[in-house]
């Protein structure tokens, strides 16, 4: 279906790019331990940069597409790292079922 940066997977398979919460302000001043939280609450929520031919090709109804956010399982899948424009970025390889949910803007 679609790759992302030379990693194209397989299957039933979705690369997500977490949402990084920063550990600074825009001021430059480093943020309390509470932003450990945020970071936490961001790594269930990402970006889907690439799909495999199977994904969700079993379920009925809606289904995510490349570049819509979503939720998905913590701990699921591998943690794996690639370079993005020069940038070091970590991405989740997980299953299509981790996926919990589509993150829409209501109008």
């Amino acid at each position: 279906m679609g790759g992302f940066n030379g990693i194209w997977p397989v299957e039933y398979k979705v690369l997500i790019m977490p949402e990084v919460v920063k550990d600074k302000s825009e001021g430059g001043m480093y943020l309390p331990e509470t932003a450990r939280e945020r970071q936490q609450y961001a790594m269930d929520r990402g970006t889907v940069m690439a799909i495999g031919d199977g994904f969700f090709a079993d379920l009925p109804g809606p289904t995510p597409k490349i570049g819509d956010k979503v939720i998905f399982n913590k701990y699921a899948g591998s943690l794996i790292t690639i370079w993005v424009e020069g940038e070091r970025k970590e991405c989740r390889l997980c299953n299509d079922k981790d996926i919990c949910a589509i993150l829409k803007e209501e109008k």
